[in-house]
């Protein structure tokens, strides 16, 4: 018991000791008995208020009814059940005070809530005159989540789309490449909404948000439209072996990330939660066998071809700003002047600013113009390859045939 009464603490000032004292209560700081004897305390609670829900005045709460669930704790966070008469509230609290006079913890009342379903005005009124704590309303915040009894509704995602329009505004002041906005967005932006969709379907007008503000910082944006680009945002969210960047679609990954809970029930793992669902949904069936409107998983909701040259293209020995311009070159996407004119883009002309001479297209760009031509030679020249493709088409086989890229 030496952890437990010899609990000292030294205070530490401008960088130097100022003496120490000792502790009434409680463990060492970073003590590795701690998690244990807070098991311990959960455990000695979860078993006293399963004790005094058998009281025959006692009514648990009709969707915990077939588990026999009473509480459910996570770290400090407890939430307590029970059907919503003021007997039941009654011994409820009343065993949670007993469990408070026994270990010396007690609840936080400015801190706590009382949530309300499907009561009359009159029985409310009774429960919160008998405790002096304040009524709670939905949603609520749980473990940083907001909870509520039905779907998410676009108000409660408010936090998600704040979060990323603080990162957008930190981020206007720089100068990025296409290659850096396209690692934030993947690293950064879309990871801050995964979270949420490990554990909730969003609203897909949030999704579509999401979609719209990393669209309009990948590709910059005048006013409440992004400028003008070639590549649609779902090339963009292919894998980049379908001739995208890698980006996740938000509404499939959404359901993609929501699956790992379809093999936890189909597999029977030990959690309350798959218990619950089994008992109150399932009742004993199989999961399969129970009728659900039919998911597939991302790689299959593409319905897309794989392509040839991603390895060429997404090359790590390639610079990232080299291979978005890459991409774009490959699939045709290039605010060259010929894409302008099909786009019904106005421009004063459609002749290469370089030569002068001919059309800007993609073979023009690279291959076709008097400068290009010039440089292309100097590369052969430098790197001693006699044969290198001299064509836009051929450069686009010579790509697809080399899946390893220039190093092969």
């Amino acid at each position: 018991m030496a952890c437990l009464t010899g609990t000292s603490y030294t205070l530490l000032m401008n960088g130097r000791l100022q003496g120490s004292f000792d502790g009434r209560k409680g463990l060492r700081q970073g003590d590795p008995i701690s998690p244990l004897l807070f098991v311990l305390i959960m455990e000695h609670l979860t078993r006293l208020l399963s004790l005094v829900s058998q009281h025959k005045d006692f009514r648990l709460h009709p969707m915990c009814k077939s588990l026999h669930l009473v509480n459910l704790c996570f770290a400090d966070d407890l939430i307590l059940f029970c059907k919503g008469n003021l007997r039941s509230f009654q011994i409820l609290f009343d065993g949670f005070t007993r469990f408070s006079q026994n270990s010396g913890l007690t609840a936080n009342l400015n801190k706590s809530q009382v949530y309300f379903g499907g009561i009359s005005a009159e029985v409310k009124n009774n429960i919160l005159s008998y405790v002096t704590i304040e009524e709670g309303t939905f949603p609520l915040k749980y473990l940083g989540d907001t909870l509520r009894p039905t779907k998410w509704k676009a108000t409660d995602c408010g936090v998600i789309i704040k979060k990323i329009q603080n990162r957008l505004h930190a981020w206007s002041s720089r100068h990025l490449s296409f290659a850096g906005r396209s690692q934030l967005i993947h690293y950064v932006l879309l990871g801050i909404h995964s979270y949420c969709m490990k554990i909730f379907l969003l609203p897909q007008s949030i999704i579509q948000e999401i979609d719209r503000l990393c669209r309009n910082f990948l590709w910059g944006a005048k006013g409440n439209r992004s400028k003008f680009h070639c590549s649609s945002w779902d090339q963009v969210c292919l894998p980049k072996t379908m001739g995208g960047i890698g980006f996740k679609e938000g509404s499939k990954w959404n359901k993609v990330l929501l699956a790992k809970f379809i093999w936890a029930i189909s597999s029977n793992q030990d959690l309350v939660w798959v218990k619950w669902i089994d008992e109150l949904y399932l009742k004993g069936l199989n999961f399969w066998d129970y009728s659900l409107k039919p998911d597939v998983l991302y790689s299959s909701m593409l319905q897309r071809d794989t392509v040839s040259f991603d390895k060429g293209v997404w090359c790590r020995l390639s610079v990232p700003k080299h291979r978005f311009i890459m991409w774009q070159s490959v699939l045709g996407h290039l605010l060259t002047r010929d894409n302008l004119l099909n786009c019904h883009i106005p421009i004063a002309s459609s002749l290469c600013p370089v030569c002068e001479k001919d059309e800007e297209s993609h073979a023009h760009l690279f291959f076709d113009c008097v400068f290009s031509q010039q440089v292309l030679e100097l590369i052969k020249n430098w790197l001693g390859l006699a044969i290198w493709p001299v064509k836009y088409t051929d450069w686009l086989c010579w790509l697809k045939g080399k899946p390893k890229g220039l190093m092969q």
